[in-house]
């Protein structure tokens, strides 16, 4: 995963255990308590093999017309988003990464890919 220190970390689950990534409406949900990361999936390699992997992928985006705000317990001095629909979260998404358009909707995603994408940082 990517860290807020731009560099990219291994992540190994415990044992036993299912590692999830959340979705981005998480952070608009718990007011950035919770975020979704930058993440990629590399296989992982023991003693110059590599090794195994199950992975399975699950994305689910709600009701379109479900209204997303902070929740109550979340709020604290302010949210930091405006209530948005499902839909509307996802029009301008796709309207950046589909359109080849910066998402002016996602500055701390925007800024987070950039930074990793220096060449100065660790890329591994």
């Amino acid at each position: 995963m990517l860290g807020a220190d731009g560099s990219w970390h291994d992540v190994q689950p415990a044992a036993g255990a299912v590692l999830v990534n959340l979705g981005d409406l998480m952070a608009r949900w718990t007011n950035e308590r919770w975020l979704s990361t930058l993440h990629r999936v590399k296989p992982p390699i023991v003693n110059g093999t590599i090794a195994r992997r199950r992975s399975a992928a699950y994305f689910h985006d709600g009701n379109i017309d479900a209204l997303i705000e902070t929740l109550p317990s979340c709020i604290g001095d302010g949210s930091k988003y405006e209530p948005v629909t499902v839909g509307e979260h996802l029009r301008a998404k796709l309207a950046g990464s589909r359109a080849g358009q910066p998402n002016t909707k996602a500055p701390r995603e925007a800024a987070r890919v950039l930074a990793a994408a220096r060449p100065d940082r660790d890329r591994a």
